[in-house]
């Protein structure tokens, strides 16, 4: 058996579980740290939504624990391969007892796919640059000037 390639990440954010849900689930914010498609509207993602990139990929929520879990199954055409449905993105949401979130990010399993350590390297940088983006948003106070 071949080993898994999954990309994780964990970060403390000084916000309540309720504000990081909002940037991870809310178009405004989602925009901010992760591509969403130009026709892709400003609801909300919920348990039913399909993002997807015509003939390049498409994510489908499979799991969604508010404030909690919210996991995409991750399909792109170029693989070749329906039966690759284990790759995906899940963030994982808790909070301690001082009140801040950890967010944690896992990406993968690549292990399956043809060019499996150019996805698992693109990942990495994903997972660093979206989670520190994710802290920045929710821990972002609004200010009057």
């Amino acid at each position: 058996m071949s080993k898994s390639l999954v990309v994780k990440n964990n970060i403390r954010i000084d916000a309540p579980v309720t504000r990081v849900w909002e940037v991870l689930t809310k178009p405004e914010y989602i925009r901010q740290w992760d591509e969403l498609p130009e026709d892709f509207g400003d609801y909300e993602v919920h348990p039913a939504t399909i993002i997807e990139w015509p003939g390049h990929s498409r994510l489908r929520v499979i799991d969604f624990e508010i404030n909690k879990k919210l996991r995409y199954s991750l399909y792109v055409p170029a693989w070749n391969d329906e039966n690759i449905t284990n790759v995906g993105y899940t963030y994982t949401l808790s909070s301690d007892q001082d009140g801040n979130t950890w967010l944690g990010i896992e990406i993968g399993d690549f292990a399956l796919l043809t060019e499996s350590v150019k996805y698992y390297d693109a990942s990495i940088e994903f997972g660093q640059t979206a989670s520190q983006k994710i802290k920045e948003l929710a821990e972002k106070r609004d200010i009057l000037l």
